[in-house]
């Protein structure tokens, strides 16, 4: 209770006592004649006007308590909107990291992916380039093959191979260079190394190889 509240109690109650004294000792002037009915009207006033009192006393006791409740609800409806605000905020600024750290994985993964796209067709181009270096290879090994291993030839064409493979001024020889050629063939069955052969026959190694490999099958 208020100060004013208390106020006003002990003014009632100090009316309530100036009643009962009145009843309790009339005043010498008056008589005995007042009946109760005048009392009645005088304690109903008394009654009334406490009851004013009492009702104003109230009325404004209400009206702080509303006006004060009215704050409290407003500060605390105020402190609730903020407080909701900024976590609404820290919210949203939760979402938009989120989101930013997603578009950045987003377009790292379409990097690394095309690096990859690229570096498979790097990859597919290399293979493509060793396969045709590797079959290229193996047609001209078997290129080298063929041009190193040819057919038997006849005696007659050999002696016509050996004789356009060598030089002009030894055409005039024809007859020494067939001797010879049977005599490094007959040597080399008798498994005669070249340099052995040239020595004995006093020819050049070359030539000793050559008639081996024109006359023989490696």
């Amino acid at each position: 209770m208020n100060l004013l509240e208390i106020v006003m109690l002990i003014i009632g109650i100090l009316i309530i006592l100036f009643s009962c004294l009145i009843v309790a000792h009339p005043d010498k002037n008056r008589t005995a004649s007042i009946d109760d009915s005048e009392l009645k009207g005088l304690l109903q006033e008394n009654l009334d006007t406490f009851k004013q009192q009492q009702n104003e006393i109230l009325t404004y006791v209400s009206e702080e308590t509303l006006a004060k409740t009215e704050e409290y609800l407003s500060r605390l409806s105020n402190e609730k909107i903020m407080a909701v605000s900024e976590y609404s905020d820290q919210i949203l600024e939760k979402i938009n990291r989120n989101h930013e750290e997603v578009v950045f994985l987003y377009n790292m993964l379409n990097n690394k992916e095309n690096e990859l796209k690229e570096t498979l067709k790097e990859i597919n181009s290399s293979q493509q380039k060793v396969k045709d270096a590797v079959r290229k290879n193996s047609d001209e090994k078997v290129l080298s093959k063929d041009i190193a291993k040819p057919k038997q030839p006849n005696t007659l064409a050999q002696n016509v191979k050996l004789k356009s493979a060598l030089k002009p001024g030894f055409e005039a020889e024809s007859s020494s260079i067939s001797i010879n050629n049977a005599e490094i063939l007959k040597l080399h069955k008798q498994d005669n190394s070249v340099v052995s052969i040239a020595k004995q026959l006093g020819i050049g190694q070359g030539e000793v190889k050559l008639v081996i490999d024109l006359f023989t099958d490696r």
